[in-house]
């Protein structure tokens, strides 16, 4: 058995998210003009959410699955505000059903309001990166396939032996602090976890063709921010060393 990396890096992409701006087939629709109306704002502006436009749409699956930029905004503050990354141990993306990835500095601090965190994203929709007018702390990169997010993250992260790991409820039942203490002892310097950003379905994207294991935490499906706080947690426990305390923190919106 091999004696593992000093440090061990945690990336964490939350894929296929149900993150996007109105599609253009629903701009006319009221619950979509109305809501846009009261925000000030043009309809093509507007996040779709499911909690206020849930009845533009006719087939259920997507009722059901689409219009959830809560569920990233769970992720984001759960991530950012951990441990893991106070201690500099951690890098987070969001990966879009339309195939965007958002990239997020560590030292982000995103605003707890839903409502401010919907118009940050938004303007990053439109703008592709936020803040506007100094050295951007999300970024937005359009026509990203997962396969080539995963290809970009490693080029712009420093090189490490890497695990991609796939979070599904078919996969091999093992408990988090057991999976990273047994990839940090085989020498691993990083590894990249996918979680599902969506509440209902499956991933779009091949997820099984691009992680090397698939791991189930538990018998049932997990809502996805209790996915996550098992990562963190189990990677905290099991792998992670002495601080190094991100010194830039900047709250947006």
């Amino acid at each position: 058995m091999s004696e593992g990396p000093s440090r061990v890096e945690l990336v964490m992409i939350l894929v296929d998210s149900e993150l996007e701006l109105v599609p253009g087939e629903y701009l006319s629709h009221p619950a979509v003009v109305q809501n846009a109306r009261k925000r000030k704002k043009r309809p093509g502006q507007v996040l779709l959410d499911s909690s206020l436009h849930h009845s533009i749409f006719k087939d259920p699956a997507e009722k059901m699955r689409r219009g959830r930029p809560d569920i990233v905004h769970q992720f984001l503050m759960l991530g950012l505000d951990s441990i893991v990354n106070q201690d500099g141990g951690l890098r987070l993306y969001v990966h879009t059903r339309n195939d965007e990835l958002i990239t997020v500095d560590p030292g982000t601090r995103l605003p707890k309001s839903f409502n401010r965190y919907s118009g940050l994203f938004e303007e990053l929709f439109r703008s592709g990166a936020v803040p506007a007018g100094r050295e951007p702390l999300i970024r937005l990169f359009e026509g990203c396939s997962l396969k080539d997010a995963l290809s970009r993250i490693e080029e712009e992260l420093t090189p490490a032996k890497c695990l991609t790991v796939l979070f599904h409820p078919e996969g091999n039942r093992k408990d988090t602090m057991e999976l990273f203490s047994e990839l940090k002892c085989k020498g691993y310097g990083r590894v990249i976890c996918l979680v599902g950003g969506f509440s209902n379905g499956d991933f779009r994207s091949p997820v099984e063709e691009l992680s090397e294991r698939t791991v189930s935490l538990h018998g049932d499906e997990l809502k996805v921010w209790t996915v996550v706080s098992e990562i963190l947690v189990g990677f905290r426990q099991s792998v992670s060393e002495e601080p190094e305390l991100l010194q830039k923190h900047e709250v947006l919106g």
